[in-house]
């Protein structure tokens, strides 16, 4: 199918925008570290249910050895790390602030990926990429003008935290594409990957002796079902799609489309957060979706 890595890439930012606000009233409740943890965990047994009915085992024993240890890097990279940093920006600089600063995951993608995967990209998709990025950008801006408490550390820590969250996610990007080159099957990978995090993030809180507290914020039945529905559009469709579309395009392009995931969560909040959307927002996101239309096209 023609332009199929791009409508996957496309198809992964309206999950993760659509997870994005489910996640944001979820979070309200469980905190951040909490949701983390349990929205990978749910995941999981979406994939693993998901990877039975499609090749009647929950668990890819067809991966080889080599493919299953890149994509378990990879998920421990994008999510037990990237993820954990992207959170603590999050609560440091508010949402504007942490997007903007993550919208660097295409760029990092594009370094990583120059020596590590050899993708050479045009002049063309180097303008989508900007152009993409710069919308971004641009929509964001605004609202990094809002304060919010720095309740976890310094705004320099925020910033910090918000480098190292897209620096996570690009070379998670980049892992999986060198794993997707032999050909396994998006969802086989993506249970590799999101089970390899799940494993991590657990670890981490029986070391933290916070495991406990995890499943007590379960006791919120409203915040637990925004927080499945989370799960299943973001890690479970979402992360699918994306391995999907590194299979088809470029690691660089992929993330790029799917960078404009800010200014789609940005549109579903003013539906349904009360979020207010500006000249400056819609101006941005014409711009980003000009982008992906370079993206395409090119």
């Amino acid at each position: 199918m023609r332009f199929a890595g791009e409508f996957a890439a496309l198809g992964t930012a309206v999950c993760w925008a659509a997870g994005s606000n489910f996640f944001a009233a979820a979070g309200r409740s469980m905190g951040s570290v909490v949701l983390n943890r349990l929205r990978i965990t749910v995941a999981c047994v979406f994939l693993g249910v998901a990877l039975t009915v499609a090749r009647g085992s929950p668990w890819p024993t067809w991966a080889s050895a080599p493919q299953v240890g890149l994509l378990a890097l990879s998920g421990l990279v994008g999510f037990a790390f990237g993820d954990t940093y992207y959170f603590r920006a999050l609560v440091i600089l508010g949402p504007g602030r942490a997007a903007l600063i993550a919208s660097l995951a295409p760029v990092f993608t594009a370094v990583i990926g120059w020596p590590v995967l050899h993708e050479t990209l045009g002049p063309l998709a180097l303008v989508g990429m900007a152009l993409t990025v710069g919308g971004i950008a641009w929509v964001l801006w605004e609202r990094e003008q809002k304060q919010h408490a720095h309740v976890e550390g310094s705004v320099l820590v925020g910033v910090v935290a918000g480098v190292l969250a897209a620096l996570g996610q690009a070379a998670g990007y980049v892992l999986s594409k060198l794993a997707l080159r032999t050909w396994l099957d998006p969802l086989s990978a993506t249970v590799i990957r999101i089970g390899a995090a799940a494993v991590g993030v657990w670890v981490i809180a029986l070391a933290q002796g916070s495991a406990a507290r995890s499943f007590e914020a379960l006791r919120d039945r409203r915040a637990s079902a925004f927080m499945v529905a989370g799960a299943f559009c973001g890690p479970f469709l979402g992360v699918t799609l994306s391995l999907a579309a590194l299979q088809f395009i470029e690691a660089a392009v992929a993330a790029s489309i799917t960078a404009i995931y800010p200014v789609l969560t940005l549109v579903l909040s003013a539906r349904f957060h009360g979020e207010k959307l500006t000249f400056r927002t819609l101006t941005g996101a014409l711009v980003a979706v000009g982008g992906v239309v370079v993206l395409f096209l090119r």
